[in-house]
């Protein structure tokens, strides 16, 4: 069932430590891409949100943060836990070294591979999507969806002949809408039904729709009402809408971590230990070659 909800609903994809110019045009125009991208600002809530989402898509901006060694052993950590191993790790930086670069490629193999924070953004836009595509990064969903019942501001009002309903959304993406509404209704409304004029609320703003009845399902004592915007509409008010699902997402990714304990690891630390073993061993086998040198 899980291989089937991945097929369907693709894999989530996080940027954690993402730098301005990623916040900001890279993981916008992603979205709007219809990939379902989260932000996860801190190191220290990242394996929490990755232990709940296995086998998701993660690129990694490690410029800050932690040192490039403290990174190295935040990446190696991964392949210790089952939860988090099946991850597709990228990793984003201006700051490696070639030795360095090609020391991440051979010891964490990023399958995301590595690219640079500081390069043209349609570039940049175009090298992740290549590589969500390989990885089924939307399965087979069309468009991102936000559940909206913990928001109590989340309405659609529109009339229906005498009837002015408001009913409460179920979910949303910049395509349609869910609402919820008691069964027995003193209706006029039917599958493909047209209602203009009516007020979608999402959060503190109200916009003015038009929209289609796709189709009523009764769901116990509740009324299932799933609408299609007219394209009218949905041209109009794509942006603000899919900025409501992600901000909504964005909320729910955040409160499933509540409560959790953040990762104390002194990733610094392990760090600056294993380069500086790395130099003690670089230096003694360069020793030990020249002893083989001197005694030929």
């Amino acid at each position: 069932m899980a291989e089937q909800n991945q097929d369907l609903f693709g894999k989530k994809i996080f940027f954690l430590n993402p730098n301005y110019t990623f916040k900001t045009q890279v993981i916008s125009e992603l979205r709007m891409l219809e990939y379902e991208v989260y932000i996860i600002d801190n190191y220290r809530d990242a394996k929490n949100i990755l232990r709940k989402n296995p086998n998701s898509i993660c690129f990694v901006n490690i410029d800050s943060q932690l040192s490039t060694y403290g990174w190295y052993i935040f990446f190696s950590e991964f392949e210790k836990e089952d939860l988090l191993k099946g991850t597709v790790i990228g990793i984003i930086s201006d700051r490696l070294t070639p030795i360095e670069k090609t020391f991440f490629l051979d010891k964490i193999n990023p399958k995301a591979g590595v690219m640079e924070a500081s390069a043209d953004s349609k570039k940049i836009v175009e090298n992740i999507e290549d590589i969500l595509k390989i990885n089924n990064a939307k399965g087979r969903r069309q468009y991102v969806r936000a559940n909206c019942l913990s928001d109590k501001n989340s309405m659609l009002i529109f009339n229906d002949g005498n009837l002015i309903n408001q009913l409460k959304l179920v979910d949303i993406s910049h395509m349609s809408a869910a609402t919820l509404a008691p069964a027995i209704r003193n209706t006029n409304l039917e599958k493909n039904t047209l209602i203009r004029g009516a007020t979608l609320k999402l959060g503190s703003k109200q916009y003015i729709i038009n929209f289609i009845v796709y189709d009523i399902h009764t769901r116990g004592d509740k009324e299932l009402l799933i609408t299609l915007f007219t394209p009218e509409t949905v041209s109009g008010l794509k942006e603000p809408i899919m900025d409501y699902v992600f901000e909504t997402l964005q909320t729910h990714l955040a409160a499933s971590i509540n409560g959790e304990r953040r990762d104390e690891t002194n990733y610094n630390q392990q760090g600056k230990a294993f380069a500086e073993a790395m130099k003690k061993e670089a230096a003694q086998q360069k020793k030990e070659n020249e002893a083989k040198s001197k005694s030929k």
